[in-house]
């Protein structure tokens, strides 16, 4: 059995927690918008990283499902969002929410789904303090990921990005949603605060190696392999950390070809000649060596638990996370 079959399997829990919340209701036109990309699909990461985290700590992972729903809620939610923002018309395959919908109707969606994580995560048959827990820390982290959404936008505005300050941004954007699904998998199994706290910095770090792959991609692979076009972010003119890199190693005429391209109007030619000019300065090996970097922490990291299937999976997700579509 592959990883991706393994991921479906595990993930099937997380499906049918989200069809029973996600069902139409009145005003129909909301609940059909609010379920319309969260039941098109998707990889299920975060949910199914709470649950491996709960077993692999010794836990029962039945008792995390709506924990681990409710982080797949909040992820869709920002998706939602984020395809407003970004204006992109296709998110896994299919058309973003508010080009079925409208613009207020889709922001009403998001809004709605990131009410029901918070239902999710007390309608749990978990510890009350352990619940308490969770919904200060997923409160925290959804405030926090709307401080990098705000990071990245005001990015657009500038010329270039220091490396640092793009690794807070996506740090704060994408990964700490990964750091929430190990710290609450961990909590719901059982583990202390503090071992709890080092799995999240785990994922965490791992989530950053996540995102530079993902930009890499972004880049690199085809539509069909991410489900959206490809070049979006080149066409939109982001700061990525591959951008980032091409922008410091790039000879002077390339930077000037680069910038170029993305500060303006671009067509298909000219993502293609961005691309090459960050294979060409190296940009892209760079970005392949930082996010496998984040992944050899986290494997010393899971080597401190018991040889067990949970591990396994646990670190078979961590190499996908940062190699898929390679």
């Amino acid at each position: 059995m592959n990883l991706k079959e393994k991921i479906a399997i595990r993930a099937k829990p997380i499906d049918k927690t989200l069809q029973k919340y996600l069902k139409i209701r009145e005003p129909t036109k909301l609940y059909e918008a609010s379920a319309h990309i969260p039941l098109a699909g998707g990889k299920r990461l975060r949910p199914v990283m709470a649950l491996i985290t709960c077993d692999m700590v010794g836990g029962d992972s039945e008792k995390a499902i709506l924990f681990a729903t409710a982080l797949e809620t909040i992820h869709n939610f920002t998706l939602v969002h984020d395809d407003v923002m970004d204006d992109d018309d296709l998110r896994h395959g299919v058309a973003a929410c508010h080009t079925i919908y409208g613009l207020s109707t889709a922001i009403l969606a998001g809004d709605t789904l990131f009410a029901y994580a918070f239902e999710m995560i007390t309608d749990s048959d978990i510890d009350d303090r352990i619940k308490a827990d969770l919904v200060q820390n997923v409160a925290y982290v959804v405030r926090k990921i709307a401080e990098g959404q705000q990071m990245d936008i005001n990015f657009e505005e500038k010329e270039t990005v220091e490396p640092k300050d793009y690794l807070e941004m996506i740090r704060l954007k994408t990964s700490i949603l990964f750091g929430a699904a190990a710290y609450g998998g961990a909590r719901i199994g059982g583990t202390n605060e503090d071992e709890a706290r080092e799995l999240e910095n785990m994922a965490t770090n791992v989530g950053l190696g996540f995102q530079i792959w993902d930009d890499y991609l972004d880049a690199t692979a085809s539509e069909d392999v991410l489900g959206k076009p490809s070049g979006s972010d080149i066409r939109q003119g982001k700061r990525t950390l591959l951008v980032i890199e091409a922008l410091n190693r790039a000879n002077s005429k390339q930077r000037r070809r680069l910038l170029e391209i993305l500060d303006s109007d671009n067509n298909d030619e000219d993502i293609v000649e961005a691309v090459n000019i960050m294979d060409e300065c190296g940009a892209l090996s760079e970005c392949h060596i930082q996010a496998n970097k984040y992944l050899e922490g986290a494997r010393k990291v899971l080597l401190k638990y018991p040889e067990s299937e949970a591990r396994t999976l646990f670190e078979e997700l961590l190499e996908y996370m940062v190699t898929r579509g390679h």
